[in-house]
């Protein structure tokens, strides 16, 4: 399985397959980007979409972002989703650790439900927040 970074010519052809993964995920958890905005970012540069092409078809996208931290650039996964985890799990680290060295972080930075720490597991996540929701 490969796995990437689309460029910006890509997008628009990879992000029709993507966008329904990513509005599960905001549906399900909530965020604070929609999938328009995360699209927007991507075809304008300000992000990057990282996809796991299995053959043509991809299986896997996330969208991905630099960002300033007060100690040092971080690289910022603002969404995941996809199918077929096992084929692609296994590769996703290497392919991050590929662009944060590109792009001079030295963390990874993301949002998301407590599973996914668990699916992590082997890079030793550190919780630095909790979001909370009240509605009224």
């Amino acid at each position: 399985m490969m796995i990437g970074l689309a460029n910006t010519a890509e997008v628009d052809a990879l992000w029709p397959q993507l966008a329904p993964r990513f509005q599960e995920a905001i549906d399900r958890f909530g965020d604070d980007l929609s999938v328009a905005d995360l699209w927007q970012m991507c075809r304008a540069g300000q992000a990057f979409l990282m996809v796991a092409l299995d053959g043509q078809k991809p299986v896997m996208g996330a969208v991905l972002q630099f960002q300033k931290w007060t100690n040092g650039t971080v690289l910022r996964c603002l969404i995941l989703g996809g199918n077929d985890m096992d084929g692609w799990l296994k590769d996703f680290p290497g392919a991050v650790v590929k662009v944060m060295k590109e792009g001079g972080a030295r963390r990874f930075i993301y949002d998301g439900r407590d599973g996914w720490a668990e699916v992590i597991k082997h890079w030793k996540p550190k919780r630095l927040r909790a979001t909370y929701e009240v509605q009224i």
